[in-house]
């Protein structure tokens, strides 16, 4: 585990300034692009900034055995959620006065042919398993930060991992016969 994490922790406790700073330099840019995958681009912005500010206000409460990591991810996540529980609420009562809108082709990014591919393929993961895919491959977290984060055993982390990397190698062997 990184000791900057362990440092920031007790550091916030005791309600230090500067820690806070460095902590939200260091994790910032990691925890917009996982907000990003969870919202849009513009919401992401404003579900970190309100996962540092619960931080803050909690920062007497932090629990220095679990991982600091895990829990700004963590209130990252129910921020993105809670987010789009309300959008969801609010376009439900407007749909009716709301055109249906559809991606414009400038709107898609020109990829190779298997980047697109692949993409799709995680997106078509069963949602928990592409959550920890991405969190493992994308953002790095450990499985214990994953299995915080989620809310679930470190060994079903572990199970969701290895389900997604065994069904994209499938995916990328028929894909490759296919070519040939």
């Amino acid at each position: 585990m990184d000791d900057r994490f362990d440092t920031w922790s007790r550091k916030l406790r005791a309600s230090d300034r500067e820690a806070y700073t460095d902590l939200f330099d260091a994790m910032h840019a990691p925890l917009l692009r996982y907000a990003t995958r969870l919202t849009d681009e513009d919401a992401a912005y404003d579900v970190v900034q309100n996962a540092f500010v619960s931080l803050w206000q909690m920062r007497a409460s932090i629990d220095p055995d679990r991982s600091l990591k895990s829990l700004l991810y963590t209130l990252v996540r129910n921020e993105a959620l809670n987010q789009r529980r309300a959008m969801d609420r609010r376009q439900d009562r407007h749909a009716a006065y709301s055109p249906n809108r559809r991606p414009s082709p400038s709107d898609q990014v020109e990829t190779d042919a298997l980047q697109t591919r692949l993409r799709r393929w995680i997106d078509d993961l069963p949602e928990q398993q592409r959550e920890a895919f991405r969190l493992s491959r994308f953002d790095g977290l450990t499985h214990k930060e994953i299995a915080d984060v989620m809310d679930i055993a470190p060994r079903t982390v572990t199970n969701h991992v290895t389900k997604a990397l065994q069904t994209l190698r499938d995916r990328l062997g028929d894909y490759r016969s296919r070519a040939d």
